[in-house]
This record gives structure tokens, sequence and C-alpha cells, in this order.
């Protein structure tokens, strides 16, 4: 709990949902990049490192 503004730091889910469901859940944490990140299942955590690193090459090619 941050005690500056009494909220919460960090909220853990777990959700089970079936395989075909999991694109659409995958968009909906990309949608949340920067405050969401998958702790369990290793290709959903490479995938998502993938996606924000791309994400921050972007952010810097376009800057320069």
């Amino acid at each position: 709990m941050n005690k500056a503004h009494s909220k919460p730091t960090y909220i853990d889910y777990i959700v089970k949902f079936p395989e075909r469901s999991l694109e659409e859940f995958c968009c909906w944490v990309y949608r949340f990049m920067g405050n969401a990140q998958f702790i369990s299942l290793q290709h959903l955590a490479e995938q998502h490192q993938k996606f924000a690193r791309a994400l921050i090459d972007r952010s810097f090619s376009k800057a320069t």
C-alpha cells in the first residue's frame, strides 16, 4: 500500500480462461503495457518483453 495516497502499489490477478481467449486477453494486457506484466507462462512473459522492447525501439526511433 502506498501510504502517500492510500492506494495499492500493485494488484496480482490470477486469470483462468479457455485457450481460445488467450489472444484477446493478451491484447488487454498490452493495452496497459506500462502497468501490467505476465509473471507466469514463460512464453507469455517473453512475448510481453519482446513487445515492450519493440515499443521502446519505436519511441526512440521517432525521437531521432
